[in-house]
């Protein structure tokens, strides 16, 4: 099989909006992978991004993405033409020095972040079977322990996400969506330069930013406080093909942007997963034993279970998606060092 001659079996519309050039601009080669990737990130516009169905539509463009990227470069080889381009050469090095590491690591936060999350509905589940003695009230001294078990497993889950929002500033993989946006990199990864960038170059650019921009958006709905730098505004696009992936993509970042900081003052963000959010205000009300009644606290407890097991159960699945990410970037990055080790 050639280099690539997976996408001409990729059977994809192109928008009449894709036509549309700036007068004089010269004609930019339309690969077929921007076809790919502009029709998966429309169908993620606009994007709310605290649907759990939202963010497993977003991590399976991903990994898709990654798969063509996979398939791409496990048809290349050192005589191909197509490595023997420059620019894809360059972009190979810069793929492997850095980018892949850094999204390797922008995948484990992520886990961690799950992780935190899964400790923390099972320690909601023990304060629970201790304040749920049917219609019964619990005796005083259950109240206490289960009250103070409630506070030090909120104080644990606030000390963790404070930690990983201090940290993911500074770990690379979260900051390298910052270093392409001040490079304008990302302003430059649509199609109009691929004539520059080269078919697998583009392929390699495109599939680590979608993975970027995917796990920063995953990592703020996992977030249990707002964070108004939890992502970063790309540089302004100034679009020869009105609709190219490169535009499509910072056009989802900065909707999502927007939707965290809609509110001034927020504590909790916007963009939380819908069932986190739901779990936080429940426990928040329970925490607040002065305020309710011993009825409403019987019926904040049952909720309160029911949303722990839903918000389990989304959990899950968002891991499984994000570990599947994982494997296809160590494999894209082993394909891609398999190129190198050629003879």
């Amino acid at each position: 099989m050639k280099p690539l001659s997976i996408f001409r079996t990729l059977s994809m519309g192109v928008p009449a909006r894709l036509s549309a050039f700036s007068a004089g601009a010269p004609l930019p080669i339309i690969t077929p992978f921007h076809h790919h990737l502009t029709a998966e990130l429309v169908t993620l516009l606009p994007p709310p991004v605290s649907d759990q169905h939202w963010l497993c539509h977003a991590l399976d463009a991903s990994i898709n993405t990654q798969k063509i990227a996979l398939e791409s470069v496990k048809n290349t080889t050192i005589g191909d033409a197509l490595y023997r381009q420059e620019s894809s050469q360059k972009s190979i090095e810069e793929y492997l020095d850095g980018g892949s590491i850094k999204l390797l690591d922008s995948c484990n936060e992520v886990l961690e972040k799950i992780q935190v999350i899964h400790e923390f509905v099972k320690s909601l589940k023990v304060v629970l079977h201790l304040l749920h003695q049917g219609k019964c009230e619990p005796s005083p001294i259950t109240s206490a322990r289960a009250r103070n078990m409630l506070e030090e497993t909120c104080d644990v889950m606030e000390r963790r996400m404070n930690e990983d929002m201090k940290n993911h500033k500074s770990r690379s993989g979260w900051s390298s969506l910052k270093k392409l946006s001040s490079r304008k990199k990302l302003a430059h990864y649509g199609s109009a330069n691929n004539q520059e960038m080269g078919e697998l170059g583009e392929i390699l650019k495109g599939s680590k930013d979608v993975a970027s921009v995917v796990c920063q958006i995953l990592g703020l709905a996992l977030s249990s406080k707002s964070s108004k730098h939890s992502l970063i505004t790309s540089q302004y696009c100034k679009p020869i093909i009105t609709s190219s992936w490169s535009c499509s993509l910072r056009k989802l970042q900065n909707q999502v942007e927007r939707e965290n900081n809609h509110q001034e003052g927020e504590k909790r963000s916007p963009a939380m997963l819908s069932e986190l959010q739901q779990t936080m205000a429940l426990v928040g009300e329970l925490r607040r034993k002065n305020h309710i009644g011993a009825a409403r606290q019987r019926e904040t407890v049952e909720e309160l279970d029911r949303s722990c097991g839903k918000l389990e159960d989304e959990i899950r699945i968002l891991e499984k998606r994000v570990r599947d990410l994982y494997r296809h970037l160590v494999s894209v990055r082993m394909a891609l060092l398999g190129i190198l080790s050629q003879p």
